[in-house]
């Protein structure tokens, strides 16, 4: 058929608009699997150990009062319980205040990348960045509660007097 003098016409590619974008896309595979399954969690692991450093820093400038409460009544898990309970707080407030502001903009603000239509945040995320924020917090939390649930009211009173 290639040499038929009757075909003037040279034959045509022709592929969709989705399969010229997948193969574009292709070469940037590795990079996105890097970014998902390899940056991610070392950015969630490197988030706890922030979390982790500020919470126990808060609890090592509240000993005298950790003791105080141990001497009013409060149990060792009362007090594991407000430490942990302060960390969540402060984790779902930080992951909802972050993941709207991020929404919020995206959704009045038409914000394109390249070739792509308009980039788009489901609103679901709402729900996800806040748990995330509170796994973090959890992660990050669980030592220094522990540390703060052991406190010894004789050693700290004793540094005081």
């Amino acid at each position: 058929a290639c040499n038929d003098p009757r075909n003037f016409s040279p034959a045509v590619k022709l592929e969709t608009a989705s399969a010229g974008i997948g193969a574009w896309l292709d070469a940037y595979k590795d990079i996105l699997f890097g970014m998902k399954y390899l940056m991610a969690p070392c950015m969630l692991a490197i988030m706890s150990l922030v979390v982790a450093n500020a919470i126990s820093i808060a609890v090592r400038e509240r000993r005298t009062e950790l003791a105080v409460l141990k001497v009013l009544g409060f149990r060792p898990w009362h007090i594991l319980g407000l430490v942990l309970g302060e960390a969540l707080l402060i984790g779902f407030f930080a992951g909802f205040i972050g993941v709207f502001l991020v929404w919020a903009r995206l959704a009045y603000v038409k914000f394109q990348v390249g070739m792509f239509g308009q980039f788009v945040i489901p609103p679901e995320t709402l729900i996800y960045g806040p748990l995330l924020g509170m796994a973090v917090a959890t992660a990050g939390s669980l030592a220094p509660a522990l540390s703060a649930r052991n406190v010894k009211v004789s050693e700290v009173f004793a540094k005081v007097a």
